[in-house]
């Protein structure tokens, strides 16, 4: 099943962390904080107690989402789509168009 996985973090070191694990799973950096990607159920839930485990009882905010394939099909992308290679939190992102 397709992902959609987007965060609101405020914290820079613990936003870099999440980006890298999100990464780590092998998923795509669409926006500043938005990533998809592909997971098995128990990717999924392996990933959930990473998530977990990182944001602890902070306030922080990451939602996932479920998209199917028809859904993800039907997609529209206003604008040059961009993917974002952020390294560090104080780094500006790096912009590649695909």
């Amino acid at each position: 099943m397709r992902y959609l996985i987007i965060y609101d973090i405020t914290d820079d070191n613990l936003r870099t962390k999440v980006s890298e694990t999100l990464r780590d799973y092998g998923l795509s950096h669409i926006q500043y904080s938005a990533f998809i990607g592909s997971l098995t159920r128990n990717k999924l839930n392996s990933l959930i107690t990473d998530l977990n485990r990182l944001i602890g009882d902070s306030h922080e905010n990451i939602q996932i989402f479920p998209l199917c394939e028809l859904c993800f099909r039907g997609k529209r992308i206003i604008g040059k789509p961009k993917t974002y290679d952020i390294r560090k939190a104080d780094e500006k992102p790096s912009i590649a168009y695909f």
